[in-house]
């Protein structure tokens, strides 16, 4: 008896830590969402003019964007946009500021248009190593920093955390501005955020 109560309880055990979630559950309130922050493994810096300081965007400012996420939750915070309780909400860039140092940024600054698809996301998610195991995470998948357009383009992409299976993606972008490179481009990680809120609407309802 007291080894079929064993299995049950394992087998308890193993089904909830594997659960897994859908998009639906970022609105029904079943599932805790957590930030996971900016991922710039497939970025690419179009207009040369506008970024001189490789070494700087990747050992300074890739980590001061990440933690602007934590630092200023009132401006950066996707709990608001994605109307989430405080229960419900968390960021943890922590593995994305890792995940960026294979970032390469000096080879990758180019006066080209550039993109990305959806099988390129899928495969960056893939190789994160996450801490957080339960929940959905959202991750930029940053595609470009644009200094001719003045905008940052991502792809918003929610992952059942416990499998890393890409629940939904999609690209959206932001107008950078503010003062100084930091700010600047800051500024358009906000404005997705900012886009992220205008879709809620057309998202819940794809996902009742």
């Amino acid at each position: 008896m007291k080894n079929l109560v064993f299995f049950v309880f394992v087998l308890f055990m193993s089904t909830k830590v594997s659960a897994q979630y859908t998009m639906a559950d970022v609105f029904n309130g079943k599932a805790k969402v957590v930030f996971l922050g900016l991922d710039f493994t497939q970025a690419k810096y179009i207009g040369r003019i506008g970024f001189t300081d490789p070494d700087a965007i990747k050992n300074q400012h890739m980590v001061s964007w990440n933690n602007l996420i934590e630092a200023e939750p009132k401006k950066f915070s996707l709990q608001k946009p994605l109307k989430l309780r405080d229960d419900q909400y968390t960021s943890k860039v922590g593995d994305m500021i890792k995940h960026n140092k294979a970032a390469n940024v000096a080879d990758n600054i180019t006066d080209d248009e550039y993109s990305i698809t959806e099988d390129q996301v899928k495969k960056s998610v893939a190789q994160y190593s996450l801490s957080e195991k339960d929940g959905i995470g959202v991750v930029y998948v940053v595609e470009s920093l644009s200094k001719t357009a003045e905008k940052l383009f991502a792809w918003v992409t929610f992952i059942d955390l416990s499998s890393k299976k890409v629940l939904f993606t999609q690209k959206l972008d932001g107008k950078a501005g503010g003062f100084g490179f930091r700010n600047y481009w800051a500024g358009g990680v906000y404005k997705i955020n900012g886009e992220v809120e205008s879709k809620y609407k057309e998202w819940s309802k794809s996902y009742k």
